[in-house]
């Protein structure tokens, strides 16, 4: 299970920093009062830099912006310091610690008339980064529920099956004919591929949300099988867009994106397009401007 591994890496890292702080005890004279903030502060600038490159390569290949959604200065600093925050949030606390805090769903009947959601996460993720979207729908009374796409690295195809099983878990425990999907970044084309193979029976409508649905250039860094199916042009992704949208979509996209790049890339052709600045990927979950449209478009739907 990937929480496990982010488990681990957290702790390989902890013991790294431990060590280092002996070190600088031992050998430079340092206090702990000294070392302690050093080692912290040296693991906040390493996350810090990864922010900063994903930021800088989403800027060399940016797609063009409308004059309304380019960002001053201040709103750049903003962006960086939001996704710093997301990023330090969603590794070293949701998704090592998903199973403790997204805890076990329990399926419920729907009120009558109204659908269930399924929530999807993103590449190498699992479902706790979508526990705050999540609180946040089941706040508003929408039946929300989750699912980990496992294994973490695996065909995109792959997933069909087993979405197939969760979406018919809910649907008996509901009592729904269908379900509405929210996806997040490569969740979104897990979705596709469950639309490509099962049909549009079960789902009323899919949101998706900074999902590369014509690919992303940080996918040639990517691990795994799935990593390479988001690669711009490949032969999968073209097959999966040779087909319109089986159900109604809404695709949402920043066009500050730091991981879908070009940031029209999450734009998807036949689907109503919801533009937004100043978010960038990891934040969108955790964006209130996210939260209220994914809301908005649930309620139109019947959820």
């Amino acid at each position: 299970m990937l929480a496990r591994t982010y488990r681990r890496a957290l702790l390989i890292e902890l013991l790294i920093y431990l060590a280092a702080g002996c070190g600088l005890i031992r050998f430079a004279g340092w206090t702990w009062q000294a070392a302690m903030p050093a080692t912290l502060l040296f693991a906040l600038a390493l996350r810090a830099l990864g922010i900063g490159a994903s930021l800088i390569i989403a800027g060399h290949y940016a797609s063009p912006a409308p004059s309304e959604h380019r960002l001053n200065l201040i709103r750049q600093l903003g962006l960086f310091l939001s996704e710093l925050g997301a990023y330090i949030v969603i590794f070293n606390l949701y998704h090592p610690f998903e199973e403790l805090l997204a805890g076990e769903e329990k399926l419920r009947p729907a009120p009558p008339g109204r659908l269930p959601v399924l929530l999807l996460h993103g590449y190498a993720c699992n479902r706790g980064v979508m526990l705050p979207l999540r609180r946040y729908l089941q706040a508003r009374g929408i039946n929300a529920y989750s699912y980990n796409l496992e294994p973490a690295y695996a065909d995109i195809d792959a997933y069909a099956d087993a979405l197939a099983r969760r979406i018919g878990e809910i649907r008996i425990a509901s009592g729904a004919g269908k379900l509405i999907i929210v996806a997040h970044s490569m969740g979104g084309l897990a979705a596709r591929a469950y639309l490509r193979k099962y049909g549009p029976g079960h789902v009323a409508k899919l949101i998706t949300l900074g999902t590369p649905h014509q690919g992303t250039v940080t996918a040639r860094l990517a691990a795994g099988k799935n990593g390479r199916q988001m690669v711009p042009g490949n032969a999968w992704l073209q097959r999966l867009n040779e087909a319109a949208p089986a159900v109604p979509m809404v695709s949402v996209f920043s066009y500050q994106d730091n991981f879908v790049v070009p940031q029209l890339s999450a734009a998807l052709a036949g689907a109503k397009l919801v533009p937004l600045s100043g978010i960038g990927h990891l934040g969108m979950p955790f964006s209130r401007r996210v939260r209220e449209i994914v809301a908005q478009e649930l309620i139109a739907a019947g959820a």
